[in-house]
């Protein structure tokens, strides 16, 4: 099986800002520069074949490439322990739209993704769930609230795998297709 997702990797110059910004956390892992991306449709546990239907799919889609925006930060998980720290992607239409001509496109190929709410962002750090975070989040997130990177377009969709590693996970890209 093959653990996958469909996401935007963003230009190196922006990717760039994005490790620097899981650097100054003084707390978690930061987030390995290679594996910085915006997710829109987590595929799951695939065959290799049924990631080969979906893919084809999602080569097909010729959607418009969206402007992404990068704006301020936040974290994902409870109070006290918190599962990652993130860069918030201002939410846009042309992003949802794609979000869900990629949904289409995978149910086409054959898998059929839950309902879930979108909620666009990089994952620039994670925690462990095994101590609460401290201080150094909360100053974090105080000093890095009007974090933003210059806007990008989207130019392509990418397919990468995802192999869980007691250090966090490792993504290998297997597909990047343009968008028109």
């Amino acid at each position: 099986m093959i653990r996958s997702f469909v996401g935007i990797a963003p230009p190196d110059a922006v990717r760039d800002r994005l490790e620097d910004l899981g650097l100054r956390l003084e707390e978690g892992r930061p987030v390995p520069w290679d594996n910085l991306h915006l997710t829109l449709a987590f595929l799951g546990d695939l065959t290799g074949p049924a990631l080969e239907d979906v893919a084809l799919e999602i080569d097909a889609i010729d959607g418009p490439a969206p402007e992404v925006a990068i704006e301020g930060v936040g974290v994902f998980g409870p109070a006290g322990r918190p599962r990652s720290a993130h860069a918030r992607v201002r939410p846009t239409a042309e992003l949802s739209a794609l979000r869900e001509a990629v949904r289409r496109a995978a149910r086409r190929g054959g898998r059929e993704l839950p309902r879930e709410r979108f909620v666009p962002h990089v994952t620039v750090a994670r925690f462990s769930g095994k101590s609460p975070a401290g201080e150094g989040l909360a100053r974090w997130l105080a000093r890095e609230a009007a974090f933003a990177c210059a806007p990008f377009r989207a130019e392509s969709l990418r397919i990468w795998r995802s192999d869980r590693t007691e250090e966090g996970p490792v993504y290998t890209e297997l597909m990047e297709t343009p968008l028109a």
